[in-house]
């Protein structure tokens, strides 16, 4: 018998999840202009609750691609960077909380861009409302876009919940339920028949706070750019996993963000059908070589056209058997019959009838991105956590270290993670980068990841709007959680 946990006590509890469930619409959410509001709820897991902080003698990687830059001093007041520089140049004013950090390095708050708060590819499919924003938070993810909802009722009241200050978590920005084609094969996505129908649902979703749209690989062209032409009019953005569209026709279309990069691009079969999705699309990209001067030729103009692409490398990484490794880390995190299910799931990787990625495949992937943002394109990150043992949070930093081995320097894998992620959120003049007057979302690390790429995994303090969480904190607190809350 599952043992269901209470033990976050009166830290994070069901019943406040519940008591934001019904009505109302979370309605438009503005840019937070000052420091982030403590609650009684949150306490517990805040470490540092001061108006003025200075982070002295850190290594800055700033999100802009700049080079890192050591021995420097960040000012935070109001939940705003007021400065940044040398140390020595900097002055720090009177009264501020001194945090001397030499051997630390700061980073903007991640911004992830394909999140999901419920916990998929096991039988019982679990919202993650708790674990969730605990584990994003604590592995500096301050902002994050779900990338559709298989339970978009409880997404919505996790939305609430973070934002009222009942559980502490990532600014979130929620996409409603999937939408896919008349003839999907997904029991998750809502199917689309009609544009009245598109543009009815999607009207509906705008009003309860959604401001993204996520679309399914069995849509058709012409509904595709109902939905887009019906999200834009209402200020709402639309991403999507594809298959039956090719990249070149959706970014034709108008779409917004692409996800999964080369993996889910159907513009490389062979024989490719318009509108339909082919049966060996994932497979087929392991024996196409992304250097062949039709793939360059192809990647310039979709870098060109304006559509930004959100990379997953580290999720397509846990469908490879020889590549990789359960953390134990991120196992603890697991519900026990959980976690031996993902136990499971990981073993039977390269089983007949399975996907499985190989590392030619991932090789390819990441030589399309990489000359995707050669090319000029725009590239974000996200995790899409799994039943493979892919987790909130663990996933987004594994990007970094696969966005380094595909060739990105520690500086650009940092950008691609933040300020680019903002820039296709369209919130680049308030986060992702460390820069004066930004949002004070900053992640305190110990170690240099622009040296050590493990380091980034060594996260001490999580800021968001200026009031810094503890992340171990808010790592204990999800112990055990995923897979039941």
């Amino acid at each position: 018998m599952r043992v269901v946990l209470y033990r976050l006590a009166t830290l994070v509890t069901a019943a406040a999840l519940g008591s934001v469930g019904g009505g109302g619409s979370l309605g438009a959410q503005p840019a937070f202009r000052g420091r982030l509001p403590v609650t009684d709820a949150m306490r517990p897991f805040v470490a540092i609750d001061r108006a003025l902080i200075a982070l002295i003698d850190v290594t800055v990687i700033d999100g802009t691609g700049a080079p890192a830059a050591a021995h420097q001093t960040v000012i935070v007041r109001d939940g705003r960077i007021a400065a940044v520089g040398a140390v020595g140049a900097i002055a720090v004013p009177s009264g501020a909380l001194r945090l001397e950090r030499p051997g630390y390095t700061v980073i903007p708050g991640l911004v992830g861009l394909h999140e999901h708060s419920y916990f998929g590819g096991v039988k019982r499919v679990t919202q993650m409302s708790t674990s969730g924003p605990l584990l994003y938070l604590a592995h500096g993810v301050t902002t994050a876009m779900s990338a559709g909802s298989m339970l978009p009722y409880q997404e919505r009241a996790m939305k609430q919940a973070i934002d009222a200050g009942r559980i502490p978590g990532p600014d979130f920005l929620i996409t409603g339920p999937y939408l896919d084609g008349a003839a999907t094969s997904s029991t998750n996505a809502r199917p689309l028949s009609t544009p009245a129908e598109a543009q009815r649902i999607i009207a509906y979703w705008a009003s309860e706070g959604a401001t993204w749209v996520k679309v399914q690989g069995r849509i058709s062209r012409a509904m595709l750019r109902v939905v887009i032409q019906s999200a834009h009019a209402r200020g709402l953005k639309v991403t999507g996993h594809l298959c039956s569209i090719t990249f070149a026709e959706a970014a034709a279309a108008g779409i917004d963000a692409l996800q999964h990069g080369f993996i889910t691009a159907s513009d490389y079969v062979p024989g490719k059908q318009p509108d339909i999705c082919p049966p060996e699309n994932m497979r087929i990209q392991s024996t196409i070589d992304p250097g062949t001067s039709a793939v360059q030729a192809s990647i310039r103009r979709l870098a060109t056209s304006g559509v930004s692409v959100v990379s997953t490398l580290a999720v397509y990484e846990s469908f490879s058997r020889d590549r990789f490794r359960l953390d134990t880390a991120a196992m603890a995190m697991l519900d026990p019959e959980v976690r031996r299910e993902v136990e499971a799931n990981h073993a039977a990787l390269g089983a007949e009838g399975g996907l499985t990625v190989s590392p030619a495949l991932l090789k390819n992937m990441m030589r399309w991105e990489y000359d995707f943002v050669q090319a000029g394109g725009l590239l974000g990150a996200g995790s899409d956590p799994w039943g493979t043992g892919f987790l909130p949070g663990f996933g987004n930093i594994r990007n970094f270290e696969m966005l380094r081995e595909a060739g990105f320097t520690p500086e650009a894998a940092i950008r691609i993670m933040t300020l680019n992620g903002a820039r296709i959120l369209g919130r680049e003049r308030e986060i992702g980068a460390i820069t004066v007057g930004r949002q004070a979302d900053l992640v305190l690390v110990q170690g240099n990841p622009a040296v050590n790429p493990q380091d980034l995994y060594r996260i001490v303090t999580v800021f968001r709007a200026g009031v810094g969480f503890d992340a171990q904190a808010l790592r204990k607190a999800a112990r055990g959680l995923v897979g039941v809350r």
